[in-house]
């Protein structure tokens, strides 16, 4: 599938992500001369190191400016710069910040000072901006500044600053001074190959996601378009369905578990943009694997048939389903209680579909149900019948709207208004299960007061043990 693409061939969101980062370099840049001020402060005031503070501070004064500069021209960059254009840009940035960098460290001490290793991070900067072959050239060219910087202090061109605070110098020691640029050169040209390794990856990672997204889109609205188009056909169309959801559950499932794997970083570190467009992608997977779930769940709650030999012990039941709600509730300020009347016997049924029953109704009372409300559950024997309840104080259903809760994919005016998410399958699987056990399934509900399930189980045809 081909990408969108702007100028110079990138795809669109390259282009934007290229522009982010040179204004994330900007703004790491004056968190360097900030550094920069404060460790020059701290070293002469607090440790008494001697430093060429005039200089140091003329320099960062200089760097400031020339940051405010570049924050003034990217912020007047047009909209559809090309991106060759933009490579240069952040490419002339990091080969002035070497020379910052450099000079810098000429007046702090050069090859005494530590801080040498700091051309480390703009290689790896480089790599995260620029072409492997522009981030080995910055890398020859910080080697280049700095041992040009260590000659002409060697050969007397330049005053050398010793840096008292290292003990006697260690300028004058030629070995010295070709170890460390032999590590220097290897260092950067070692961080040069293994981050631009990395970030070459992280980029067809990048690309990937996007044509991932951009085909998971297509493919979901096709999907959609689907399912409006079956909500409204009978039973012939639901076993078309119960087909769909039956071959898309694994490779959705799949899919689900890929991007899972890129949105936790277990396969490198991603931009936001791209990090914010895997989290829509595995949000709208997982609400596919929702829908395909409860189209499975629908099918075999219709053909569901109670075995004589199967038993069903519904305090049991209950206590798993309401024990695996009470997270949801604590987390949503819910009180959910729960009752079943003592010496319940228990019934021959479906244990798996009566689970389902159960999921149901609490996951709408609990989805339904503001911070504060209560949620009650009931089972007692009613006249030989067993009556499971659900009770909430939640937003409740419009009169108009209770004739038509159980109808697929139905959802009520209120509950669509409310931005939670639904198949509008739930209540049918409930009332579905209802019948295949032989019960039914009422509802008493207020808009605003809260909502009454009622799923009478009849005796008939039962044998209870």
């Amino acid at each position: 599938m081909s990408r969108p693409t702007g100028a110079g061939g990138y795809s669109e969101l390259e282009v934007e992500e290229l522009t982010e980062r040179i204004s994330w370099l900007i703004r790491l840049r004056w968190v360097a001369a900030t550094g920069v001020v404060v460790t020059v402060a701290m070293a002469s005031k607090l440790l008494g190191v001697p430093l060429a503070e005039r200089q140091l501070y003329a320099i960062t004064a200089g760097l400031a400016v020339y940051n405010a500069a570049l924050w003034t021209i990217s912020r007047r960059l047009p909209p559809n710069l090309h991106s060759a254009h933009l490579a240069a840009f952040a490419n002339l940035q990091l080969g002035v910040d070497l020379l910052f960098l450099t000079a810098l460290l000429h007046f702090s001490g050069g090859i005494e000072n530590p801080f040498f290793c700091y051309y480390v991070f703009h290689i790896v900067i480089a790599s995260i901006l620029l072409s492997r072959r522009a981030t080995y050239a910055l890398a020859a060219i910080a080697l280049g500044l700095f041992s040009l910087m260590v000659m002409m202090e060697g050969g007397g061109s330049l005053a050398h600053h010793h840096l008292a605070l290292v003990g006697p110098s260690v300028f004058y020691r030629p070995i010295y001074v070709n170890v460390i640029l032999f590590v220097m050169g290897t260092t950067l040209g070692i961080t040069a190959f293994l981050a631009t390794s990395i970030t070459a990856r992280l980029r067809e990672r990048e690309g990937e996601v996007v044509r991932l997204s951009q085909s998971l889109r297509q493919h979901t609205d096709e999907l959609e378009e689907s399912y409006e188009s079956l909500a409204r056909l009978e039973r012939s169309k639901s076993v078309y369905l119960y087909r769909v959801a039956h071959h898309l559950r694994s490779p959705l499932a799949a899919l689900e578990r890929v991007l899972s794997v890129v949105a936790e970083g277990r396969t490198g570190p991603l931009p936001e943009k791209a990090k914010e467009m895997v989290e829509r992608s595995r949000q709208r997977v997982r609400d596919i694997l929702d829908l395909a779930h409860d189209l499975l769940a629908l099918s075999r709650a219709r053909e569901a048939t109670p075995q004589k030999d199967t038993t069903v012990d519904l305090a049991q039941i209950a206590a798993n389903v309401v024990g695996d709600f009470q997270q949801a509730a604590a987390a949503g300020s819910l009180s959910l209680e729960w009752e079943v009347e003592p010496g319940l016997a228990p019934i021959v049924g479906d244990p798996e579909s009566i689970a389902e029953m159960f999921e149901n109704l609490i996951s709408n009372a609990v989805k339904y149900t503001p911070p504060g409300g209560r949620i009650g559950v009931k089972v007692r024997r009613i006249a030989g019948e067993v009556e499971i309840s659900v009770s909430d104080t939640g937003i409740g259903i419009r009169e108009e709207d209770l004739p038509s809760i159980f109808e697929e994919f139905y959802r009520a005016e209120n509950a669509r208004g409310s931005g939670k998410e639904g198949t509008g399958l739930g209540l049918s699987i409930v009332q579905a299960i209802a019948k295949a056990h032989g019960g039914e399934v009422s509802v008493e509900s207020k808009v605003g007061e809260g909502t009454t399930f009622r799923v009478t189980l009849s005796a008939e045809g039962w044998e209870q043990v």
